[in-house]
């Protein structure tokens, strides 16, 4: 039962964590992490040095701090809608600008009176969300409707038509919003007024509860909490005091969230107490410094909190225990305070604690609760540790449905350059970039088995296209791409998803060697340096499969190549072997590992010949000491060929086809599982 709910759970939170918003939002919230910082700082500044600013003829600082707080929700609203544009796959800078326009014009943040123009901040925040949803699925879905397309394939470069192709679609959206806006405002200012409503006569321990869980709730969707709930609701739940001599706001500062919404030093420490933790380890560090002023924006959004259901008890849990033992503390008088003392929310943990007791014990009580809001942290952080996609696994996600659009960049220089040439090869990238944009990239893993023992002792990452209606293609795109020399995004896409799925195999206990194919320019003008980089945690596990053509024509910078992939524990091997080239004498001087039989060696008549070219070339590369791997076995005569080969493992129908990761996982705790049933039948 237990085991039932937790998958259900885990497959909740991934679907969450994958969802195009969420993943969008995460980005959008990433890109604007200087900001906040920048923004913080500045609000510092002015909170310390106040009306100093004036006499040091720095009031430009003063009317800055107001400004980066006012555009808060334009700039929200251009990065989340950028990064949304660009995984629904339309235009990053169109997408963005029509939603910029139909937020100034309907709600209320611009405000036109005798031809000044102001803006009311509060009146876009409950919209930066909401807007770039609205306008990006609606353009979106509108763009792919054929008929409303002004031009369609001509001449013209691709960015160009693009561009024309979204009059309609941009008159459309526009002429949507219009006329929902003003409904979405009726409904919700009858929220607002019952919120307002709210009874302020509630006890204090009811006020506190329902802003921190409120104000927290609106945190974890990518809303800010504090600011939004004071929006939202009467000053009597917002200021208050909590007791005769302690303010709402110096009990919130200094006892309840600290380092910032959702107590971030207790997750701070969490982190670095976590094992095997490197993403949650570096994110910790870098929210440190941050976190001594309460600033908490690296946490909530590069961990992310935000979003992320399995750290969501702890977020909600962690200010809510530190408010019920701090209140409990001071009201039985086990802490004292100093009710003249004013603390601003930026002042650093222990030194609030200081000031607002003038003793030890407010410093005590802070260690406490940040140890008790680790203890809480710690259990939920490693769950999501081993259970919810990693930093690196989410930035992969979104090149399955972006690569697309990155190619498509390269396109129009490509056009650029090629204006003249025939016009099939517009047509031809047109519809490779076509068929990236609707469907999604992704690893399918054709195992390697040892032919005598039928076990698997390895795979090879092979890529695949999967489309909107879930068909599964192979690549037959990149011969185009190769041609437009696009072909090394394909290449970079390959080798982070291998990262990713790497990781995925070890968190369940496997470590396959696993084989790719890279391009051979790619590799050789730097793309080793991201595999030796993507492949240091899994040294042994990696095989670069090249083609024979790669040595033939740059023999010595492969060599230096190879060399160094091997200097790393990445191993090479040379796929395909037995077609195009095939020089024999290239066989002496090769500093691989594996040797790749091409099916294309594999007799069709089982004539003598044949048979005895296939046996004794296979028996040839093995003296050599060459590890040897026959391609495209299908049938029971072929296996018992390469049986007599001397064939260290084979790949082909016989035994499976390509699969995706979920399967080889299930393969290998099957394979598992057999093995421990096998010992303990003879023991």
């Amino acid at each position: 039962m237990v085991t039932s709910l937790l998958n259900s759970f885990n497959q909740f939170a991934l679907k969450l964590s994958s969802n195009t918003i969420v993943l969008s939002l995460r980005e959008g919230y990433i890109a604007l992490i200087p900001f906040f910082i920048v923004a913080s700082v500045i609000t510092l500044l002015n909170q310390w040095l106040g009306d100093d600013l004036s006499k040091l003829k720095y009031q430009a600082l003063g009317d800055f701090n107001t400004l980066v707080w006012g555009i808060f929700p334009l700039l929200t609203l251009i990065s989340f809608s950028y990064y949304l544009s660009k995984n629904l796959k339309i235009h990053t800078i169109a997408g963005p600008v029509l939603v910029l326009a139909c937020f100034t014009a309907t709600t209320g943040y611009i405000e036109i009176n005798q031809g000044t123009l102001t803006i009311v901040h509060r009146n876009g925040m409950l919209y930066s969300l909401l807007m770039p949803v609205l306008c990006c699925y609606l353009l979106a879905h509108i763009e792919r409707i054929r008929w409303l397309r002004l031009v369609g394939i001509s001449s013209i470069s691709l960015f160009l038509r693009k561009h024309l192709n979204l009059i309609i679609p941009y008159i459309l959206v526009t002429a949507f919003i219009l006329l929902v806006i003003p409904v979405i405002d009726h409904f919700s200012g009858q929220i607002h007024s019952t919120l307002k409503l709210l009874n302020p006569t509630w006890n204090v321990f009811e006020k506190i509860s329902a802003q921190l869980i409120f104000s927290h709730l609106l945190w974890f969707i990518g809303v800010h909490g504090d600011n939004t709930y004071h929006l939202l609701v009467s000053g009597e739940l917002t200021d208050y005091l909590v007791l005769p001599q302690l303010s709402s706001y110096d009990f919130y500062t200094c006892f309840v969230i600290i380092g910032g919404t959702g107590c971030i030093w207790g997750l701070i420490i969490a982190s670095m107490l976590l094992k095997n933790a490197r993403h949650e380890r570096s994110i910790a560090m870098i929210a440190s410094p941050l976190a001594l002023f309460n600033i908490s924006e690296v946490m909530l959004y590069a961990l992310p909190i935000v979003f992320n259901p399995y750290l969501l008890i702890p977020f909600l849990l962690s200010p809510l225990l530190n408010a019920l033992i701090a209140y409990t503390c001071i009201s039985t008088g086990l802490i004292s305070l100093d009710p003249a003392m004013d603390i601003p929310w930026f002042t650093p943990v222990f030194v609030s604690g200081w000031l607002l007791t003038q003793s030890f014990s407010g410093i005590a009580l802070q260690v406490a609760l940040i140890a008790l809001n680790a203890c809480l942290y710690f259990p939920f952080l490693k769950f999501n540790r081993d259970h919810n996609l990693s930093g690196k696994a989410l930035d992969v996600l979104l090149k399955r449905f972006t690569t697309g659009r990155l190619i498509e960049a390269g396109a129009e220089s490509s056009y650029t350059r090629s204006q003249r040439e025939e016009q099939i090869n517009v047509h031809s990238l047109k519809e490779v970039t076509d068929a990236l944009n609707r469907g999604e990239l992704m690893l399918f893993y054709q195992p390697k088995i040892n032919p005598y023992t039928k076990n698997v002792v390895g795979f090879e990452a092979l890529l695949r296209l999967k489309d909107t209606d879930g068909c599964v293609q192979g690549p037959w795109f990149l011969a185009t791409l190769e041609q437009h020399s696009l072909l090394h995004i394909i290449d970079n896409f390959v080798i982070d998803q291998l990262e990713v799925d790497l990781e995925q195999f070890a968190r369940d206990g496997f470590r396959p060697k696993v084989s790719f194919n890279i391009s051979p320019q790619n590799l050789l003008t730097g793309g080793y340096k991201r595999i030796v980089k993507a492949f240091a945690d899994y040294p042994g596990q990696v095989e670069v499969e090249l083609l024979e053509s790669s040595y033939i024509e740059d023999f010595n910078r492969t060599v230096d190549v190879v060399n160094l992939l091997r200097e790393h524990q990445i191993a090479c091997a040379m796929d395909d072997f037995g077609t195009g080239y095939s020089c024999l004498s290239v066989l002496s001087k090769l500093n691989i590992d594996t040797i790749k039989l091409d099916r294309s060696l594999l007799p069709e008549s089982y004539n003598s010949k044949s048979v005895s070219l296939y046996t004794n070339l296979s028996e040839m590369i093995a003296n050599l000491g060459f590890r040897l791997v026959a391609e495209g076995v299908e049938t029971k005569e072929e296996e018992n060929l390469v049986k007599q080969s001397q064939v260290d493992c084979v790949q082909g129908f016989l035994y499976y086809k390509a699969m995706p990761i979920d399967e080889a996982m299930d393969l290998l705790k099957k394979q598992h599982e057999s093995h421990q049933d096998i010992k303990s039948q003879v023991l």
